[in-house]
């Protein structure tokens, strides 16, 4: 069984770690020829530009910025889907963990903080294109104790360009996994301070009387392995402010929505009413077109759908 250790330095599978190419062939169900052919990036991946869609009954105008998508071709998300499933979501990881962690919520992560008096928010700066092949191979190898023929391997299939890519099956656990191994520091001055700290992916959440203490520590461990965070997205909330962790507003005793998701409701409620009212005005021109005449209703009918 799978032990769930609080502060990590390596977390093991449910088998012992890989050594050899003959056990991922069996584990993954694909042979090694195969594995070589995915593992060149620059044949597997098909990058493309993704703009901010609208969100639903919202006048806000959309950002006009793009984001840039690694997205692995289907054999290699096939392949990174097995790796993900057999490999990383096996482990256990920390409490504290909630983003892409199965059967752990956005729910379950702000109320970790309900009542909070302080809360701090930091975010982890383009943590996706920051965390290396060197980051990667240091997950497969000193936290999952894979070799280091193994380790090379599925560190080529799970980085793009020498990074961890965006829109990978793979690359949250690795993330995930990578936290783990040297934010025990981070939890350890948590702890000493009373402070409740959770991990949604690139966002971490402080929250306690002494919350504002952690954070130059928090900077100084992440920038010790490679990683910084954003200063433009520190978020410091006081007593009297209203407090979001991932979505959510914070009462004193139970989760409420954000007054921007009840406005949104409003506008959708507001737009239903229309479209019902709309509707039933259709409806009332078919039936009085067909009481004039059944073709003509039809066609009236074909023309309103």
């Amino acid at each position: 069984m799978i032990q769930n250790i609080k502060h990590p330095k390596r977390l093991p599978l449910d088998q012992a770690p890989l050594k050899s190419l003959k056990e991922l062939e069996f584990l993954l169900g694909e042979d090694r020829a195969t594995l070589w052919r995915l593992a060149d990036w620059e044949q597997n991946y098909a990058p493309f530009q993704q703009g901010k869609s609208q969100k639903p009954h919202s006048s806000k105008p959309v950002s006009p910025k793009l984001r840039h998508i690694d997205n692995p071709k289907d054999d290699l998300k096939r392949v990174q889907k097995k790796i993900l499933r057999r490999l990383l979501e096996p482990v256990k990881l920390p409490d504290y963990f909630f983003g892409a962690v199965p059967k752990r919520s956005v729910g379950c992560h702000a109320k970790r903080h309900l009542g909070a008096t302080t809360i701090v928010k930091m975010d982890i700066e383009s943590y996706y294109p920051n965390i290396t092949a060197r980051h990667v191979y240091k997950v497969w190898t000193a936290v999952l104790g894979c070799s280091p023929e193994i380790a090379a391997l599925l560190t080529k299939l799970t980085t793009c360009n020498f990074y961890l890519p965006q829109g990978a099956p793979t690359s949250p656990a690795l993330a995930n996994l990578l936290l783990a191994s040297f934010y025990d520091p981070v939890v350890k001055i948590c702890m000493d301070l009373g402070v409740t700290t959770t991990v949604w992916v690139d966002d971490l959440t402080f929250s306690g009387p002494r919350a504002r203490e952690v954070i130059e520590p928090a900077r100084h461990t992440f920038a010790a392995n490679g990683l910084k965070t954003s200063r433009q997205k520190l978020e410091i909330f006081g007593p009297r402010d209203a407090k979001h962790v991932t979505g959510p507003r914070l009462g004193l005793e139970a989760l409420r929505a954000s007054s921007k998701t009840l406005s949104d409701i409003r506008a959708g409620l507001s737009i239903s009413a229309a479209r019902v009212l709309q509707l039933k005005e259709r409806r009332k021109m078919f039936r009085a077109c067909k009481a004039r005449s059944p073709m003509f209703g039809r066609s009236v009918q074909q023309m309103l759908k």
